[in-house]
């Protein structure tokens, strides 16, 4: 496994995603709910909308700006269509203000 820092805590406003783009990596959204924060890929499996620029967050879910599917941002789950397809989920690890993740 690798880590990966892929932002600061300050970074991520409240509801609203960050786009973390590291070389050699698809891109990761990054959101905050509370002082919780959940990382998936940042590519809608129904047809590859970015959820972190063209999404739409509602506390731990999040609408795709394509086609309107949902995503728990807990489990990656699709909630609702046109998708059956988890996104992936990474566990995010906080210190010092830095949040990382392993793949």
């Amino acid at each position: 496994m690798k880590t990966l820092l892929l932002c600061q805590v300050s970074d991520i406003p409240e509801d609203e995603a960050f786009q973390a783009v590291l070389p050699g990596y698809d891109a990761f959204a990054v959101y905050k709910v509370g002082d919780d924060i959940f990382v998936i890929q940042d590519a809608c499996t129904h047809a590859g909308a970015s959820l972190s620029l063209e999404g739409q967050q509602d506390g731990h879910k999040v609408v795709c700006g394509w086609h309107e599917a949902t995503f728990d941002l807990r489990t990656g789950q699709a909630l609702s269509g046109p998708c059956q397809t988890p996104v992936r989920t990474y566990t995010a690890h906080v210190a010092n203000g830095s949040i990382s993740i392993e793949v």
